[in-house]
């Protein structure tokens, strides 16, 4: 291996960062488009694992290393607890750093609705609760975590869900489905998607090429191209004639029509007429908009939140959004106010009042005025999860 020092590395991903998202397309933020049929691939086997250079641990909102750095791989706690490897086994430890459900497994997942998928190294999968007990055994090809008390499945290609007690409860039968959601999930019969209840009846019958889960009361759906808005009873509300279309938050949602998009009320009636090249939720109520070649965002009326517009826009966490303008990021205000300039390589999503960024010297948190309050001392990080964030040791 090249020896290298530190200071180094630092400086080469800050440069590395802002040349990558510097010359990079400015893609817009869109709405969520997630394959339903996508899933977690299952880990390799055990020889497939090389033990890390540079080992993982957790950090807390101060700073401080309070979970060793001796892992090869870990995940953000979820309920309580986390997932970590050593070599090719994953366990389980709390936030005290003790190994709680022992590293012995070929895969493991985070923990949800107080159960987690493994799978042993004679490739059964099943669940287990959070005393490391097997809480039932599978016998399906692919399982999912558990969302809303239920779990999807596959079986002979089709698409089924588990109950909390690993019972088949809706059998096998669709070609896709989504996660459950407030007790509806998207699912696709004969080619078409609806939405069924946690029965796995058809509250919305198959009839759409596309079809979303409820949004402040009116779910939009896409047919022969086209997309418009049904109500929970699936009688369509909003005609549908949008050449592209969004959901609704609130009162509005942003509909595309002969090339340019606006903001349409609940009767479909456009209130902000279309002019934009594109136009998304950007959180606060306030919508990101992109024309010519800039970004600003707009609030219910069509008016411009920004006294300038920017390269690129994301959207807002915790009240704040990062700015790119030239090959930096800064950070804005919901109320419009520019709270830095831009000097950042690169500005993630505020989590509990923080924030990575990359500076000069390698990854940072930085505060909502912008300030650095933990300096890049780790080789790597992430977000914040309930307290604790996995951190990178240079050693």
């Amino acid at each position: 291996m090249i020896a290298f020092s530190k200071n180094f590395y630092c400086c080469y991903v800050f440069i590395g960062l802002t040349i990558l998202f510097g010359s990079c397309q400015n893609d817009v933020p869109k709405t969520s488009s997630t394959n339903l049929e996508e899933y977690t691939e299952l880990p390799p086997p055990q020889d497939d694992f090389e033990e890390s250079d540079f080992k993982w641990g957790y950090m807390d909102t101060k700073g401080k290393l309070v979970i060793d750095a001796q892992f090869d791989d870990n995940r953000g706690f979820k309920e309580g607890m986390a997932v970590v490897r050593k070599r090719g086994k994953w366990g389980y430890i709390d936030k005290s750093g003790k190994e709680v459900i022992p590293i012995q497994y070929k895969g493991a997942w985070s923990f949800s609705e107080g159960l987690a998928r493994v799978e042993t190294f004679d490739h059964t999968t099943g669940f287990i609760n959070k005393y490391g007990e097997t809480a039932f055994e599978t016998r399906v090809e692919t399982a999912w975590d558990f969302k809303d008390g239920r779990a999807r499945f596959r079986e002979n290609d089709q698409i089924g869900f588990l109950n909390e007690k690993g019972e088949k409860i809706i059998k096998a039968q669709f070609e896709s489905a989504s996660d459950f959601k407030n007790g509806l999930a998207k699912a696709k019969s004969m080619g078409k998607y609806g939405l069924i209840d946690k029965s796995g009846g058809w509250i919305i019958k198959p009839s759409y090429s596309k079809i979303n889960f409820p949004s402040s009361g009116l779910i939009r759906v896409r047919e022969d191209g086209k997309f418009g808005y049904l109500d929970m009873q699936g009688e369509v509300i909003i005609p549908i004639q949008f050449d592209n279309a969004q959901d609704f938050n609130g009162d509005l949602a942003p509909a595309k029509s002969e090339g340019s998009y606006g903001l349409i009320d609940k009767e479909g009636k456009f209130v902000v007429q279309p002019q934009f090249k594109a136009l998304w939720y950007a959180g606060e109520e306030l919508w990101g908009v992109h024309r010519g070649q800039k970004y600003n965002f707009i609030n219910k009326e069509g008016e411009l939140v920004l006294a300038r517009e920017f390269e690129q826009l994301y959207s807002f966490k915790e009240g704040i959004a990062a700015y790119k303008l030239g090959r930096l990021w800064g950070l804005v205000h919901k109320s419009g106010e520019i709270i830095t300039d831009p000097q950042f390589g690169l500005v993630w999503g505020y989590q509990d009042g923080l924030a990575r960024a990359a500076v000069y010297g390698g990854i940072a948190m930085v505060n909502k005025r912008g300030e650095v309050v933990i300096p890049p001392k780790y080789l790597d990080l992430r977000d914040f999860s309930e307290g604790l964030a996995q951190v990178q040791v240079y050693r």
